[in-house]
């Protein structure tokens, strides 16, 4: 097996969860970070036993000391460094939101498809070993036909406007940071949605801080779905059919536990006992992918983040939440968005 050196872009609190986890894959090496500020990098470095701390992104984008790249900066420079990465040859694993919208995700694909360069969302939920879990017991129709699946992601964010979650200029909004999980499991299995119904509250900053999505499909399928970045729920999933359902625990975007009950009130429980948070499972899975020279992961491919984005960029224009990097935007078209939603936060 060849050793696939890493290399992160970031150096914030998502950035901090995966160097940590990264001891528990099952191969490759972290040999590189990058920060804005040299101390913070240097900080990283030591922190996480790491080669390499630059102070410029777009010098470990261009190393050669690395073959794969995570990038873990604020929403709105994903695409430019994905870009960036994918020009410079370096395999992509970039946060999610992927993209801020589905134009610069199509872009990314296309150009990750002329240069042969392998480019994931890193959705690592879906490779968490309890989603994996409900995956198979869904297929095996453990719980016959699903009909609904509710879930949530909610959290108390931090109130100052200039954060990330509520700038709107740094793509801020509950949508895009914990919305895309319940979405993201409801695409997973059953794909695009035929219809989407959603009520959402907006902050001063125009970015929506709670919402309430209703998703159907032709076939009969509906999911509730909550993101809120002003409340803390339980955070659970639950998925319903017609011989049981199967609940996920506590934050179940990064659960360790999930149980199915069946009609008969029978319950199959079942824990997982993996080390750190779960950020291993995506890098195996990126490494997996490299070795067998593929440029988009069969388990979580482009088209499942073409829909992902899809359904955010519909769901954020029935919102009123338009952001600079959306195309074709004009001032005058934000003002009359500003006018039309009446439910701001006061």
């Amino acid at each position: 097996m060849k050793n696939i050196r890493w290399g992160i872009l970031g150096t914030g609190k998502i950035a901090h969860h995966f160097a940590r986890d990264f001891s528990f894959t099952k191969s490759g090496e972290l040999r590189a970070v990058a920060s804005r500020n040299k101390d913070t990098a240097d900080a990283f470095a030591t922190e996480f036993d790491i080669e390499l701390a630059l102070q410029d992104y777009y010098s470990l984008i261009n190393s050669d000391e690395v073959d794969a790249i995570y990038i873990a900066v604020p929403h709105v420079h994903h695409y430019e460094l994905s870009k960036a990465c994918i020009l410079a040859g370096k395999a992509v694993l970039c946060e999610k939101p992927f993209a801020m919208n589905e134009y610069q995700a199509q872009e990314l694909f296309a150009l990750a498809k002329r240069q042969k360069v392998f480019v994931m969302e890193a959705m690592w939920t879906r490779f968490n070993p309890v989603i994996e879990q409900v995956i198979d017991w869904v297929a095996d129709e453990e719980i016959g036909q699903v009909n609904s699946i509710q879930a949530s992601l909610s959290f108390v964010a931090p109130t100052n406007p200039e954060h990330r979650v509520n700038n709107h200029k740094l793509g801020g909004g509950a949508l895009l940071d914990v919305g895309i999980y319940p979405i993201f499991l409801a695409q997973l299995f059953w794909g695009k949605p035929d219809f989407i119904q959603n009520q959402a509250v907006l902050s001063e900053t125009d970015v929506d801080v709670i919402s309430q999505l209703l998703l159907g499909w032709d076939h009969g399928g509906l999911a509730m779905l909550e993101s809120s970045i002003i409340s803390h729920g339980p955070n659970r999933a639950v998925l319903s059919g017609s011989k049981g359902y199967i609940e996920i625990d506590t934050d179940w975007h990064k659960a360790k536990s999930c149980r199915l009950m069946s009609n008969d009130n029978k319950e199959r429980a079942v824990a997982f006992d993996f080390p750190g948070m779960g950020y291993q499972f995506e890098v195996d899975e990126v490494n997996r992918c490299l070795e067998e020279e593929l440029i988009q992961s069969p388990n979580y491919t482009w088209q499942h983040t073409i829909e992902l984005v899809q359904t955010m960029d519909e769901i954020r224009q029935d919102m009123g939440v338009v952001y600079e990097q959306d195309p074709d935007i004009h001032e005058d078209n934000i003002e009359e968005h500003h006018h039309e939603h009446h439910h701001h936060k006061h």
